[in-house]
């Protein structure tokens, strides 16, 4: 498992504040290999659509959905992104090294130009393993 520092915790935090300026997006969060989230959070003015404990139900599933995914990658190639858009929201999670962005959108919102600024803010930082 990596450990993120405060640094890293600091620059990943700055880059969910940036996607979450997107009009349609509501929720950009940084979740480590444990399901835990590190970085990010809800949009300021943003009601959630679910409580607390199924946030966390979501970053621990979105976190298996994406190891069990990496079962084929010698077969496949590596995930770039996970997308499933529901009737009331997108939900995107983009890969950083072992962890991932996880970002709630209205349900219309254009995924690809979120996917794009995702990776374009995120691929900046680099997370060595410890």
């Amino acid at each position: 498992m990596t450990i993120l520092s405060t640094k890293h915790i600091q620059e990943l935090e700055t880059a969910c504040q940036e996607l979450s300026k997107e009009d349609q997006v509501r929720h950009v969060g940084v979740i480590n290999s444990l399901g835990n989230l590190v970085a990010g959070g809800f949009k300021k003015g943003i009601t959630p659509l679910l409580d607390d404990g199924n946030m966390d139900m979501l970053y621990m599933q979105m976190q298996l959905d994406f190891k069990m995914r990496k079962e084929l990658d010698d077969l496949l190639g590596s995930v770039d992104y996970i997308a499933s858009r529901r009737t009331k929201t997108l939900v995107i999670s983009v890969p950083i090294g072992e962890n991932l962005v996880l970002i709630t959108a209205e349900p219309g919102a254009d995924d690809k130009s979120i996917i794009k600024k995702a990776e374009e803010l995120f691929d900046e930082i680099t997370i060595s393993t410890i």
